[in-house]
């Protein structure tokens, strides 16, 4: 194992490394590192060099492959994140022949300095595959260089920058580029402030382009009620057969927007994820949308949390996968003014749907008759549903049976 390791983490596939060559290599790479850090006067980051020294150990690493966590979120790093000089030493160790799958750098303040070095060393780099970048402080300017680097990466495939404030302009390069980068596969540029016209640039560029499989633009700055990012969102999704995942939330979207994309999905074979979540749709949204779903499209994932779908809503929903939907598995319907009659319907739905088997629902009137439903499809020895695949959970007061609130994982990893 550790052989294999050492030889495809130093492209020798061809060649035998002795242990004493395999040492050198990584004192060599140590050196590297500590040289770029000691030309911006930081110390090295203790973590990176634990990493690179795990490499020769006779013992499995306990870093998982190749991936490297420097997120500043983590205790280490909680009172001393890493900057852009940190940045700046770290994308030199990714211009040598040095393998790291996926590095996350998250929650620092790597800010533009530092995205500069890391767009350069996307240039040359070979092997990275996915880089998180989310909340680090760039703006226009590190976003044009990280655009620059992935013009010419032909690698990396996962590229998280939610919540950097690059607006427009980063949108609208971000656009660009993907019209050249057809290996990139799952953006993340939620909060992020984009606006009417780079979403539209964005939609364009994904009539075209389908390596992009998951797709998060959550919460822009939208100053229009007239829906036309979702309209051009349901265009895009009538033409693409790429998409997998795409996430919509916050995006103001009303029951126009929602019936849009609920017609444009009809042709739709390829989405399997659609997250409406923190909208404005309502009764006649909802109504299209379980018009969607009685034509049993591959959507396997929705949700509509947060909305105000109401019990006509919820009730339309669930007669349709009932009996006319046999995809869907995963249904988030939290905080919608749901009373007993729509909790009660979404009951019976999955007494006789057998697919759909991931419920939420908290948030909304969770009273006598819907606790009793739930209770029973939570209990016996082969119960309907999980307790780890819902939000709510059974419990008894004399006699009398309530729900409360269970945690759940599903979207956080």
């Amino acid at each position: 194992y550790q052989r294999r390791v050492r030889e495809h983490y130093f492209k020798r596939i061809n060649l035998r490394m002795t242990d004493s060559e395999a040492e050198k290599e990584v004192e060599n790479l140590i050196s590297v590192y500590k040289e770029a850090c000691k030309k911006v006067e930081k110390n090295p980051i203790n973590k990176f060099v634990e990493f690179l020294n795990l490499i020769d150990k006779e013992n499995e690493p306990s870093i998982d492959g190749y991936n490297i966590n420097l997120s500043g979120n983590l205790p280490e790093f909680k009172h001393n994140r890493l900057d852009h000089d940190d940045a700046i030493a770290l994308a030199r160790e990714l211009s040598e022949d040095f393998i790291i799958s996926e590095m996350n750098l998250s929650y620092n303040n790597i800010g533009n300095t530092g995205a500069i070095a890391l767009g350069k060393s996307l240039q040359d780099n070979k092997f990275l595959e996915a880089l998180d970048l989310s909340m680090c402080d760039i703006d226009v300017k590190g976003i044009e260089a990280l655009c620059t680097g992935l013009q010419m990466n032909d690698n990396l495939k996962t590229l998280n920058l939610k919540g950097n404030k690059f607006g427009r302009q980063g949108g609208i390069l971000i656009s660009a580029t993907l019209q050249v980068n057809a290996i990139l596969r799952n953006l993340n540029i939620a909060d992020t402030d984009q606006t009417n016209e780079s979403l539209i640039a964005l939609t364009t560029v994904l009539h075209h382009n389908t390596s992009i499989k998951k797709l998060d633009v959550s919460n822009p700055l939208l100053f229009s009620e007239q829906e036309e990012t979702t309209v051009h969102f349901a265009k895009m999704l009538r033409v693409n057969y790429g998409l997998t995942e795409l996430r919509l939330c916050k995006h103001g979207i009303l029951d126009f927007g929602a019936s849009q994309l609920a017609e444009a999905l009809r042709d739709n074979t390829s989405l399997l994820f659609l997250d409406l979540g923190c909208n404005k749709i309502g009764e006649d949204g909802a109504k299209a949308i379980a018009g969607l779903l009685r034509l049993n499209t591959p959507l396997k994932k929705l949700s509509l949390t947060s909305n105000r779908i109401g019990n006509n809503g919820v009730v339309a929903i669930s007669e349709a996968v009932a009996t006319n939907n046999c995809n869907l598995n995963t249904l988030m319907i939290n905080n919608n003014g749901i009373t007993e009659t729509g909790v009660c319907a979404v009951a019976a739905a999955l007494r006789l749907n057998i697919t759909l088997s991931n419920v939420y629902l908290w948030g909304n009137e969770l009273r006598n008759t819907a606790c009793d439903a739930f209770e029973r499809l939570m209990d016996g020895n082969k119960p309907r549903i999980l307790p780890h695949n819902t939000d709510i959970e059974p419990y008894r007061v004399d006699g009398v049976t309530y729900l409360a609130e269970a945690g759940h994982y599903l979207f956080s990893h």
